[in-house]
């Protein structure tokens, strides 16, 4: 049998061809964006559109779907594109390896994807992607705050605006507000209380005031616990929610013209 035989009974040949004429972008290639962009690989899935600047540490081995010490040191997207080809030698990948700042949203956002996936950790980068594809009107999914729990049993798939007992999402409602963003869009979250993260190792919680910032060498950024489910399981929650809506949806696998 070949690789997608099996995709074929479950989605049929018409919605295969759906998938494989599909282009997803996905923004963030960490513990869940890893996941959703390799099960989109194996579904079928035919074009992708990555950015993610972050190399592979050793500490990104305990969550990350193509973390091994054979790929530490060397760039995610550039590890991803590896693990995708020899999925599927004829997927086609456009790899962006740059930081994302959120200043530069409107030049980041791929003007050719129908389907674009959120997996920014950083709020600021966060906040400004999801205006831009807010106000581009475009099909997307977005993650929410997975590091610091253990149960993806709490996962759920729901619009932004009626999580609960998320600190980031609770974060990201409020800025988008401030900054007029009204839109609804559904986001991947959990209403499990995540454990509370520590400082980093060279600085005592004592070193720091409330807001995690060292009174000497400027703001510190606090260290999330981690592991392998909570992250992964929201990456295969949202790509199995790209890989629904395009097969209910074969039109709008392009982006609007």
């Amino acid at each position: 049998m070949g690789i997608f035989d099996r995709t074929d009974i479950l989605v049929g040949i018409e919605g295969r061809k759906a998938l494989q004429d599909a282009r997803v972008a996905i923004y963030g290639l960490g513990g869940v964006g890893a996941a959703c962009a390799m099960d989109l690989v194996r579904i079928g899935v035919g074009h992708f559109y990555v950015v993610d600047f972050d190399l592979v540490e050793e500490s990104n081995l305990n969550r990350l779907y193509f973390g091994y010490y054979s790929t530490v040191g060397r760039p995610k997207a550039d590890v991803f594109a590896q693990f995708a080809r020899d999925v599927n030698p004829e997927v086609e990948i456009e790899v962006h390896k740059r930081f994302f700042s959120g200043a530069d949203a409107a030049q980041v956002v791929d003007d050719r994807a129908g389907y674009h996936a959120d997996c920014i950790d950083s709020l600021n980068a966060k906040i400004s992607l999801l205006e831009e594809l807010c106000r581009r009107d475009v099909h997307f999914i977005a993650a929410m705050g997975t590091a610091g729990r253990l149960c993806p049993e709490r996962l759920k798939i729901g619009s932004i605006w009626q999580t609960k007992g998320c600190p980031l999402a609770k974060s990201v409602r409020v800025r988008l507000r401030h900054r007029g963003v009204t839109a609804d869009f559904p986001v991947v979250w959990s209403d499990e209380e995540p454990v509370k993260p520590v400082a980093p190792e060279s600085l005592t919680c004592k070193q720091l005031n409330h807001e995690g910032t060292a009174p000497v060498s400027g703001r510190v950024r606090m260290v999330q616990g981690s592991g392998p489910f909570v992250p992964q399981v929201a990456g295969h929650l949202m790509a199995s929610w790209i890989t629904r809506q395009i097969l209910a949806n074969p039109a709008h696998i392009y982006p609007p013209s």
